[in-house]
């Protein structure tokens, strides 16, 4: 009987755990996909500063991105994020509806819920905040940042690497900070790991602005797929 108890707990705590996350799940499609199209993920770093240039540059593109009609999401932690989402916040073109969303993780302790976000979506597990974060955006716009940036940009990359996700724009914002994969590419293709195709997944830029214009021109020759 103590067996049988102990089984049956495991089942419930582990019916508990996957129901929570489905209804996790279900909330954050149904909050996403109310946002106005196109929508621009931002990854970066968590740690990162607010007086920090590249914070800086998260900012005004955040608010530039809006301007121009898209909506922006980030993993709703400070640093980076919280920069992209205080930047859509401050544009002057404020139309109805949400127009910037942070997906945050329960029980993550090491980042605090930034204060700009439009809204704020809370998940149950880095999974759910991937997919959420991956699955309608129609560009990613990745900044420096640690072992959580490079996991969200290599997921990215390996889905659309394999078909999994539709080719979409990756920009790697800092030309000194990524430099080192770009070689790490080009090493890769040396030796037969990646295709040549692969050299051309990711933009790299140090300009807002540029990356602004890269986005509007994907999205401008691709509206049938990301509109």
């Amino acid at each position: 009987m103590k067996k049988l108890m102990q089984s049956l707990r495991l089942q419930f705590a582990l019916f508990s755990h996957f129901f929570n996350s489905y209804i996790s799940l279900i909330n954050g499609v149904w909050r996403i996909s109310r946002l106005s199209k196109p929508v621009i993920t931002i990854f970066g770093g968590s740690k990162m500063e607010q007086n920090n240039y590249y914070a800086q540059q998260a900012h005004a593109l955040g608010t530039l991105l809006v301007d121009k009609g898209m909506s922006v999401i980030t993993g709703g932690g400070p640093g980076i994020m919280e920069a992209a989402n205080c930047g859509a916040y401050a544009s002057s073109v404020r139309p109805s509806g949400i127009r910037s969303i942070g997906i945050e993780v329960t029980g993550l302790q090491t980042e605090k819920i930034n204060r700009c976000a439009d809204k704020t979506i809370v998940v149950e597990q880095f999974a759910i905040r991937k997919w959420l974060l991956i699955h309608y955006a129609a560009a990613f716009v990745v900044f420096p940042g640690g072992f959580g940036t490079l996991d969200e940009l290599f997921e990215v990359a390996t889905l659309i690497e394999t078909g999994f996700l539709e080719q979409t724009p990756i920009i790697l914002f800092g030309k000194d900070y990524w430099q080192t994969i770009i070689d790490w590419q080009l090493e890769a293709r040396k030796l037969g790991l990646i295709e040549e195709r692969h050299l051309k997944l990711f933009y790299i830029t140090d300009d807002y602005n540029d990356t602004c214009k890269y986005i509007t021109d994907f999205i401008e020759t691709h509206k049938e797929t990301v509109l």
